[in-house]
C-alpha cells in the first residue's frame, strides 16, 4: 500500500476482509458437513422405515395364524357361525398380505393363491351347511386346508424374521 493509504481505518478494513473470507470458508465447510450428516440421517430413517414395515408384515402374518387357530377352535366346538365370520376375516387379511410390498416375493405364487381359493371354497361350503342348503361338510378337509395355510404363513413369517437386513 502506498504511504498515503496506510491508516488505521484501512488496516481494519483489510483485516476485516481477511476475516470475512476466512469466515466464509469455515461456513462452507460447516454447510458441507451438515449436508453429509443430513444425507446419512435420511438413509438411516429410510432403513428404519423399511424395518418397521417388515415388523408390521410379520405382525400381520402372526395375526392370520392366530385367526386360523381361532377358526379351528370354533369348528372343534361346533360354533360354525363364529368360525364362518372369522374365516371371512382371515380371507380379508390374506388379501391384504398378498398386496404388501414386503411380501410380494412370497405371496406371488400358485400355492398362496390356491390357499386363498381353498379358503373361499371352504367359506362357501360352511355357509351352505349353516343355512341348510348342504347336509354335511368334510371338516377334516377344511381343517387340512387351514393347516396348509398356517404352514405357508409360518414359512413367510420366518423368511421375513430371519432375512438379513442392513442396519
Amino acid at each position: 500500500m502506498p504511504d498515503k493509504d496506510k491508516s488505521v481505518v484501512n488496516a481494519f478494513t483489510l483485516f476485516g476482509t481477511f476475516l470475512s473470507l476466512f469466515g466464509l470458508g469455515v461456513a462452507y465447510i460447516q454447510i458441507h458437513s451438515i449436508n453429509e450428516t443430513s444425507q446419512q440421517t435420511k438413509i438411516a430413517v429410510e432403513k428404519s422405515l423399511l424395518r418397521i414395515n417388515q415388523v408390521l408384515s410379520i405382525s400381520e402374518l402372526s395375526k392370520a395364524n392366530k385367526t386360523i387357530q381361532e377358526i379351528q377352535s370354533f369348528l372343534l366346538h361346533q360354533k360354525n357361525e363364529i368360525a364362518l365370520m372369522r374365516m371371512k376375516d382371515l380371507k380379508s387379511i390374506l388379501i391384504q398380505v398378498k398386496y404388501n410390498e414386503d411380501l410380494l416375493e412370497y405371496t406371488n405364487n400358485n400355492l398362496y393363491n390356491q390357499n386363498i381359493t381353498d379358503l373361499g371354497s371352504d367359506i362357501n361350503n360352511l355357509h351352505d351347511v349353516i343355512i341348510g342348503v348342504k347336509k354335511g361338510l368334510n371338516f377334516s378337509k377344511l381343517n387340512q386346508n387351514l393347516e396348509n395355510l398356517a404352514t405357508t404363513l409360518a414359512e413367510f413369517e420366518n423368511k421375513l424374521k430371519y432375512k438379513e437386513y442392513d442396519t
